[in-house]
């Protein structure tokens, strides 16, 4: 799903590689959200949200 209005041809893709322990950190998240009632939250929304807000942080 799309939530920006960046156009999905124009999104940059690249591999991420996370160590289990971390991967099941982000599992746990996702999980929790999904308890939620928000099913459409993705390992990559978390992902770009951590992203996003370190971004910011860093400002």
């Amino acid at each position: 799903m799309n939530n920006t209005k960046t156009p999905t041809a124009e999104k940059v893709m690249f591999p991420l590689r996370l160590p289990p322990d971390m991967y099941k950190e982000i599992r746990k998240i996702v999980a929790i959200e999904h308890e939620k009632g928000n099913y459409r939250y993705s390992t990559n929304d978390c992902l770009t949200q951590i992203i996003e807000k370190g971004l910011k942080e860093k400002k």
